[in-house]
């Protein structure tokens, strides 16, 4: 019997899309469709997951053509969705049906080790918090409202997310507009147990810290703000891998407010100071040549793995520079603010599918290999070598590094 030959590149995409609609009629079922019908929530999640997958699809005059591919009409069962259909069936659709979808692929990933060897002695997970701003055409209520220079009055939103930094996903995420709070603000509402937090200065308030420590096996590793007082209770040697590490010092305490006549019990704007025992560990920065500070609750590791968490932190980083320039989320296509979260919906499944389709880590080197595959210009088994290469070409890279500081 002849071998079947295999699939043509460009169809990876479409098969790693079949597995999203798959779960969707597994999990979602039927739910009400437009109003002319005929696009079912099931065929608008279709066409916005091909469309993320391609490239040139960044508008929608381009995703009202990419509607017309048969592959794409055999999955969204219509013969072409209009732009006026797709804006509208955006705004009218509740993304927050497709949580059972977003559930069931975060089910199926692979068990990865930790990306960095110096955390494996730790459990739970360990994510990277953070927000970023997106653009939106034209003047919405939902929207914060900010000045662009000559421009006028630009309309954003601030996408909330927690990364998970082994597996550079999105583990929790929502979005916030007019009227929501600053970010400490905005993650205090939605912190996740069993889960180590790596959080930049602007989480420095005594509220968010106090909800992260209150919930139940949940810690933290946090840049400090100059001046942001900090009482030393004692003082911790440094071993010699802590030295080679850039650790300058280990010290015990209690992260303490502004004390003053009127202000007794040193409570800042959000909340009293914690009243648990902290850690403050400073490590150096060669790039930018200076101190950072971090705080963190975690007492029984060495004082350089707490340096090596903080920048993992810069993961999330990487994660909004990658949903930007390359999967094309710089700029939002529609202006309501469900279409909005539907759109951050389909950039998380469209990571959760890459890593799930691959087994590997969702990298920026991921994204632009499932383009070639997508054209027909490669192949999964060189896609699949090439990433390994990277992931070998990074680990070699942080060996040298770390070989540099001991000598």
């Amino acid at each position: 019997m002849a071998t079947p030959a295999p699939a043509p590149a460009s169809q990876v995409v479409f098969r790693a899309v079949e597995r999203a609609m798959a779960l969707y009629d597994r999990h979602v079922g039927p739910r009400p469709t437009h109003d002319n019908e005929a696009l079912h929530l099931r065929g608008l999640l279709a066409l916005l997951l091909s469309a993320a997958f391609e490239p040139a699809a960044r508008s929608l005059r381009t995703i009202d053509d990419l509607s017309l591919l048969p592959e794409v009409r055999a999955m969204t069962g219509v013969a072409r969705v209009a732009r006026s259909t797709l804006s509208d069936a955006m705004a009218r659709f509740d993304p927050a049906a497709l949580d059972p979808i977003v559930r069931a692929l975060k089910a199926q990933l692979p068990q990865l080790g930790r990306l960095d060897p110096h955390t494996a002695q730790l459990v739970g997970r360990i994510l990277a918090a953070d927000g970023s701003w997106f653009n939106l055409v034209g003047q919405v209520d939902h929207a914060l409202h900010c000045a662009r220079g000559n421009a006028g009055r630009q309309c954003r939103v601030r996408l909330n997310l927690q990364l998970d930094v082994d597996g550079f996903y999105p583990d929790t995420f929502d979005v916030s507009g007019a009227g929501d709070g600053n970010e400490a603000a905005a993650f205090a509402r939605n912190i996740q147990p069993d889960a180590l937090y790596l959080l930049d200065r602007n989480f420095v308030s005594f509220a968010f810290v106090n909800a992260v420590l209150a919930r139940p096996s949940s810690h933290l590793v946090l840049r400090l703000k100059r001046k942001v007082n900090f009482t030393v209770q004692s003082s911790c040697p440094l071993s010699d891998e802590d030295r080679r590490h850039g650790v300058l010092r280990d010290e015990v305490g209690f992260l303490s407010g502004p004390a003053s006549d009127g202000n007794a019990d040193a409570r800042s704007c959000s909340a009293k100071p914690p009243v648990q025992l902290l850690r403050r560990v400073t490590v150096w920065d060669e790039n930018k040549r200076e101190e950072v500070e971090l705080i963190t609750d975690l007492r029984d590791v060495a004082a350089f793995v707490v340096g090596t968490l903080y920048r993992l932190r810069w993961q999330v980083e990487l994660y909004f520079r990658w949903l930007k320039v390359l999967a094309g989320f710089r700029h939002l296509l529609s202006q309501s603010e469900n279409g909005v979260r539907m759109q951050f919906y389909v950039g998380v499944l469209m990571a959760l599918l890459i890593h799930v389709h691959t087994g590997l880590r969702v990298s920026k080197y991921t994204l632009v290999w499932v383009g070639w595959l997508e054209s027909g210009r490669g192949t999964p088994g060189a896609m699949a070598e090439a990433l390994a290469r990277h992931d070998r070409e990074r680990d070699n890279a942080r060996k040298r590094r770390l070989a540099r500081k001991t000598k």
